[in-house]
């Protein structure tokens, strides 16, 4: 079996662990250390961190396939997976001191990261000073390092850049009381007036853009990807997950559950049984439309480019994909009965988690479908970021 076969198997044993353990997560608004260390047993973690670091320099594909098995069990845990693999793939990006810096220890790390710009970067002798406070740092509770996108003055213009600091340096603020995800534990990080060294920082335009500076010290296309593709694309597949974790779910509850009243079994009617092939057949379409999206950004990186129609086009399926996945797990759970709702089902926990992570602006169906409509047009696409 190959490396990224193994990998995908693994997490995919592991899965009903994670189900078993989605309640408990859930209650104590972070991932329990036991899926960290069993996720990072299977070697998901490391599989997109340079081979001389110690990693498996492997794809992207491999890792959506392994993520929507992850978060078919939970969907927290499917997330802060993404998050953790990717972000190990973003270090990659940065200079090569800061990748040693990281991965001095072990070929992994578990570093959140926020792309919102709300915080302020002063350029001086050495680096820049960092303040300003971030939401929705995902993966923070469990975190060794962060990054955090700061807004740069200098020279009459205002520069986006991306900061790495170690968890020492950064204050987190217990705020992460949701309906849905809470698992993830994605509280708020706070920086007042840290200096970071040059050397762990990186301009957004460069990472948007595949030429960071990680890309110049590691050959192979991988670490010339743009940003912003897989980061929609990788974000939607344990999305995808939650729902196919929840299509066989219903399947499964489908064969035992006899309706109250009428005595039928509910797999003996037909509006079942056709909510359960309807299900089915969108998100096998997603799932195809999600591998095919990767495999084209792959494809055109490794020949040379990405371009901005590519790059649009993943925002478009990664909100597509989303979105169908919110569809048909909201479809289901409603099918699945009122008993579905009662705090310990499995069900009920997907829908407000899908609801939850779906709201992500990176899924924003208005404004991943527009963007790819003016580009489609040759109309200007404007002042965007995400893409």
């Amino acid at each position: 079996m190959e490396y990224g076969d193994e990998i995908v198997r693994r997490v995919r044993e592991l899965a009903p662990v994670l189900s078993e353990r989605a309640q408990g997560a859930e209650e104590a608004r972070r991932l329990p250390d036991a899926t960290i260390a069993d996720l990072a047993g299977t070697g998901l973690l490391q599989m997109l961190v340079p081979r001389r670091f110690g990693g498996g320099e492997g794809d992207f594909e491999t890792m959506a396939a392994a993520c929507r098995e992850a978060g078919a069990g939970c969907a927290s845990t499917g997330w802060l997976a993404v998050i953790y693999t990717l972000h190990n793939w973003m270090t990659a990006l940065f200079s090569e001191q800061a990748q040693a810096e990281v991965w001095a220890d072990r070929p992994y790390a578990l570093i959140p990261c926020v792309l919102a710009p709300t915080g302020s970067a002063e350029p001086v002798d050495g680096g820049h000073r960092v303040t300003g406070r971030w939401s929705w740092g995902s993966g923070v509770m469990h975190a060794g390092h962060v990054m955090v996108m700061a807004l740069v003055t200098a020279d009459g213009g205002i520069e986006p850049r991306l900061f790495l600091l170690p968890r020492a340096e950064v204050t987190v603020h217990d705020v992460w009381h949701t309906s849905g995800m809470r698992g993830t534990g994605s509280n708020d990080i706070e920086v007042a007036d840290v200096h970071v060294p040059a050397h762990r920082s990186v301009p957004l335009k460069d990472l948007a853009e595949g030429r960071s500076p990680g890309s110049r010290v590691h050959p192979g296309a991988l670490y010339r990807t743009p940003l912003v593709p897989v980061f929609a694309l990788t974000g939607a597949a344990p999305v995808l997950g939650v729902a196919e974790g929840v299509l066989a779910r219903f399947a499964e509850r489908m064969r035992g559950r006899v309706m109250a009243y009428s005595g039928e079994r509910q797999r003996d009617l037909a509006g079942a049984q056709i909510r359960l092939a309807q299900a089915g057949a969108d998100l096998a379409a997603a799932r195809l439309l999600l591998e095919d999206a990767l495999r084209d950004v792959v494809t055109a990186v490794a020949g040379g480019a990405c371009d901005l129609r590519l790059r649009a086009r993943a925002r478009l399926v990664a909100a597509h994909v989303a979105g169908t996945s919110r569809r048909v797990v909201n479809e289901l759970c409603s099918a699945a009965g009122a008993s579905a709702q009662f705090t310990s089902s499995p069900f009920q926990r997907a829908q407000r988690d899908v609801n939850t992570i779906s709201g992500h602006v990176v899924f924003d169906p208005d404004a991943a479908y527009t963007l790819y409509g003016r580009i489609e047009l040759g109309l200007d696409p404007g002042s965007v970021v995400l893409v």
